[in-house]
């Protein structure tokens, strides 16, 4: 999300909605997740996911017949991955380095080291806290990018 669009943000009228991002890396075509492109995105194997999700490897596929917990878990990284896309202006580019690279705000573990480990939870409270410092700053005019 650029400054100025953050500039004119407020905090959601709607705290049951306010996690859930603009989809605006268009990871849901028409609606329906695009499971291999979120996968992709953070470089996530089929091994990565059967842990995740706790089924076989070989029951990992990204087509109808998605087993129902891997889909569960790549929707919710779809979503923080468009939470961090709004801060990245929807750069794909940027939104895979933020998952690759160590970061010093999570102990130098990389995102993608997090949703490895199962911490999505803590991952978007992460991104959450983030975006709303980020909006307080830029309300207040004092915006570091």
């Amino acid at each position: 999300m650029s400054a100025s669009r953050l500039a004119g943000a407020r905090p959601s009228p709607h705290p049951l909605t306010g996690h859930i991002a603009s989809d605006v890396l268009g990871l849901f075509p028409q609606g329906h997740t695009d499971y291999k492109r979120v996968a992709d995105l953070v470089k996530l194997s089929k091994e990565d996911l059967s842990k995740l999700a706790k089924v076989s490897r070989s029951s990992v596929r990204f087509d109808d017949a998605i087993p129902a917990a891997v889909a569960e878990r790549l929707r919710e990284i779809a979503n923080i991955a468009n939470l961090v896309a709004e801060f990245f202006d929807g750069d794909a580019h940027k939104v895979a380095l933020w998952f690759e690279l160590p970061n010093p705000a999570l102990g130098n573990v990389s995102p993608r080291t997090m949703i490895r480990g199962d911490r999505y939870k803590r991952l978007l409270n992460f991104v959450l806290e983030a975006r709303d410092a980020e909006r307080a700053a830029t309300t207040s005019g004092r915006t570091h990018r």
